[in-house]
């Protein structure tokens, strides 16, 4: 039995490299296939540790959790979805 954590933990200092989940400034209702689905607005930030249970990222700004299934830090970020630079510098 192992006790090992690692690719699991979430948030700074995490063993093995740290896996953050993808908060956003907020959420709007926009049409996908058809259907109001409620997507990201404004910027993507990094959130781990503490800011899951709080709603901050990790530059500390208020955020809406995405669903990790749908959503990965950085990769996710684009011209549509700017990532924050402050999160992006944090989580380098």
């Amino acid at each position: 039995m192992t006790t090992s954590h690692e690719g699991t933990a979430h948030g700074p200092g995490a063993v093995g490299g740290a896996r953050w989940i993808v908060g956003a400034d907020g959420l709007a209702l926009r049409l996908w296939s058809g259907e109001p689905v409620p997507m990201p607005t404004g910027r993507l930030h990094a959130v781990g540790g503490d800011g899951l249970v709080l709603g901050r990222a990790a530059c500390l700004a208020p955020v809406v959790l995405l669903d990790p299934l749908d959503w990965c830090w950085p990769d996710d970020g684009g011209e549509e979805w700017p990532p924050c630079w402050i999160c992006l510098a944090l989580t380098r």
